[in-house]
């Protein structure tokens, strides 16, 4: 750890530590509000600001000032949080006592409030971190030049009270990997027999062509060598990055005996340099940004599941994007928006020739070693545009001023505008693919990105993640009806009236929620504007697109009202830490107004006071 002593001693600070505290409650009694986990008497202020008690028991309670919002959330200020023991005001908040003195109340059992305090201490470690980086400004941001730089900055998930558990990493290994300490790393290599793997790839991308992509004639050599002085031959095996973390706690332990017949080689690290994303499992090459993302397993626990590549999702990541890029190629509408569609374009598959066989067993065995190589979106931008990751859309900096305001005034634009801007770049591509398709991606923040152009407007949608996130219609249409049957038995289908579950909850709960709390709070702008703005898009494709409307009525994505859905509750009072024979499922509680449906937008002003007031003491 000595290398690593400085970086320690920067970050772990009495000062930093309170402030990451405040902000880390905020963000809890703001989600267990909205997820209807606690419950507060609230007191009214003014117009827009109410006082919220939240009694623990006779001689503890929090008090805190909050704003109400659109989805029945609560905008809270981490500056008022205060907590009163014994009708003595602390001036220490910890995140650990809060969750001690509540966890019973809550129905949180003791097993996963133990797990619960260790994930959220590592979530209060990292936010050190990344309050001790002075690039953390926005206007440094604004001025980098890939989303890959900006994906270190990040904040993680805006809903998962724990966000960056990264349980299985040490603490020498969380400033060696973690995204935000922005390490370049060089990927380590080992060989595998062929018999003991599974090349797939699109058309015209065999096995020898995409590692002379990846290694180039040097790198080929350099391995090549290490093979033949251990007697064995190259042609028989294929070469595959490997995160070294999963290297020494999976690999050797679990695949010893494939090690011990030379069925699996180490290899040594390659040349270029990467950048992890806030998956921490893809990387990105900076040393030659055209080349491919790398997607690895990692079997450490973060945000609610183990971060490993499922076999079969793993061997048919290729063939559902070739399937997707022909349904793209042959549609006009599609590629006139500049929808970008980052493919999943080859991959190395290495099923545990053991766990493999079994059923029943935790998931998290059977995605331990793999590979996925993804497109960069380098190749698809013009000299004149830049892209960011949607995230960065409600990214707060180092000085608690959102990069979205720097970003919009750097456009010369309104808020108005540019958001309507932003809007018709996102929008109709995701409703075409619904609408006329069957299918739905999950558009959050990580899963997309934006196209800015040199004006720094929002331009065109970029898209990624798809043999984990892309779910189809039960219904078959023509295009469905020409997916491979292997494609049909994985992916998730549902019908036609859940699929506009996938834009409700990953956009607008996921994304849009935040972002329009954030110029709320932060510029004054309407709630009501910012969804009034969004639904006038989605209407604005529906009337120009009549041959839909069958369909436009049938998903109904403006209806009033949508399932909600709880990821903390499904976490804290469902799954747990236990270990499942598969990923838990998210299921709804109830439902939340549809903030795009004009029931909504069309009434917050009147509606917020009629419905705070019943809940004022």
């Amino acid at each position: 750890m000595n290398q690593n002593q400085s970086l320690f001693k920067d970050a772990i600070r009495a000062d930093y530590w309170q402030l990451v505290n405040r902000n880390l409650l905020a963000k809890i009694f703001s989600e267990f509000m909205y997820e209807e986990l606690i419950e507060t008497k609230i007191y009214k202020l003014s117009d827009d600001s109410y006082e919220h008690h939240l009694v623990i028991n006779r001689d503890l309670k929090y008090i805190f000032t909050a704003s109400p919002r659109i989805f029945g959330s609560w905008q809270v200020i981490p500056e008022s949080i205060c907590c009163i023991n014994k009708n003595n005001k602390s001036s220490e908040l910890q995140v650990g006592n809060f969750i001690a003195s509540i966890y019973q109340q809550i129905g949180i059992d003791g097993l996963t409030v133990g797990h619960l305090i260790r994930e959220l201490n590592h979530t209060l470690i990292a936010d050190c971190h990344l309050l001790a980086n002075p690039q953390n400004i926005n206007q440094h941001l604004l001025a980098l030049e890939s989303a890959a730089e900006l994906e270190g900055f990040m904040r993680a998930h805006p809903w998962f009270i724990v966000n960056k558990g990264r349980l299985g990493f040490s603490y020498d290994e969380y400033l060696t990997h973690a995204p935000e300490s922005a390490n370049l790393q060089q990927l380590s290599w080992i060989a595998i027999k062929s018999s003991c793997a599974e090349y797939k790839a699109i058309k015209n991308l065999d096995y020898k062509k995409l590692i002379l992509n990846e290694l180039g004639t040097e790198g080929i050599r350099k391995f090549d060598t290490e093979m033949n002085n251990a007697g064995l031959n190259p042609e028989d095996y294929f070469y595959m990055p490997i995160h070294e973390w999963q290297w020494q706690r999976q690999i050797i332990q679990l695949f010893a005996r494939e090690i011990a017949l030379k069925e699996i080689i180490w290899l040594g690290k390659s040349s270029d340099c990467y950048l992890p994303t806030q998956s921490i499992r893809s990387f990105n090459n900076q040393t030659d940004k055209s080349k491919f993302q790398v997607k690895l397993p990692l079997s450490i626990f973060n945000t609610a599941v183990y971060r490993g590549l499922p076999n079969e999702r793993t061997r048919l990541a290729p063939l559902l994007t070739a399937w997707i890029k022909e349904v793209y190629s042959q549609d006009k509408f599609l590629q006139q928006t500049g929808l970008i569609m980052l493919g999943e374009v080859a991959s190395i598959n290495c099923p545990h020739p053991v766990y493999n066989q079994l059923q029943g067993i935790p998931y998290q065995y059977q995605e331990l070693l793999g590979v996925i190589w993804r497109e960069s979106v380098s190749n698809y931008l013009a000299s004149d545009e830049k892209v960011i990751t949607m995230a960065a859309l409600i990214h707060i900096d180092n000085q608690n001023q959102p990069f979205i305001m720097d970003l919009i005034a750097s456009s010369g634009l309104s808020i108005n505008q540019w958001l309507e801007k932003l809007f018709t770049v996102v929008i109709p591509p995701l409703l075409h693919w619904l609408y006329k398709y069957g299918v739905v991606y999950s558009p959050h923040g990580e899963n997309t990105m934006l196209v800015l152009d040199e004006n720094n407007y929002p331009k065109r949608l970029v898209i990624k993640d798809f043999i984990d996130d892309v779910n189809i219609s039960k219904s078959d249409n023509e295009a469905l009806m020409n997916l491979p049957d292997e494609l049909k038995k994985v992916l998730y289908r549902l019908p036609d009236a859940d699929l506009a579950q996938f834009i409700q909850t990953g956009l607008f709960v996921v994304l849009y929620r935040y972002l329009s709390d954030i110029l709320a709070t932060y510029a004054c702008y309407p709630e009501s504007q910012f969804w009034e703005s969004l639904y006038q898009v989605i209407t604005k494709y529906h009337s120009e697109h009549p041959e839909f409307a069958t369909r436009i009525e049938e998903i109904n994505i403006l209806k009033p009202q949508f399932k909600k859905l709880t990821l903390n509750r499904l976490r804290l009072l469902e799954v747990g830490y236990a270990d499942y024979a598969a990923r838990p499922k998210v299921e709804s509680t109830g439902v939340v107004d549809n903030p795009a449906s004009k029931f909504s937008w069309g009434n917050w002003d009147e509606k917020r006071f009629s419905i705070i007031d019943k809940k004022v003491s």
